[in-house]
């Protein structure tokens, strides 16, 4: 998980993704590296919030985050 530039933060950790999916947040990119998955958001103040509400175990849907994750991994395959 790191910023990439001033506009964009990646990640290739699939839980941290769903949970942002389910916040409301767009995947504007996914690219592979090294075998890994990188998932690339648009960087924002509320992006920000929102990773460290995960890092707190803020709630999401459970439904929903096991969708988003099922969804995820089909992507990624």
């Amino acid at each position: 998980m790191k910023p990439v530039s001033d506009s964009t933060y990646q990640t290739t950790d699939l839980t941290l993704t769903s949970f942002l999916r389910c916040r409301g947040f767009a995947i504007e990119n996914i690219k592979q590296n090294n075998g890994r998955t990188l998932f690339m958001f648009q960087e924002s103040p509320e992006l920000r919030t929102a990773i460290l509400d995960y890092a707190n175990d803020a709630a999401v849907s459970v439904r929903s985050f096991c969708s988003t994750m099922r969804d995820l991994k089909a992507i990624t395959r």
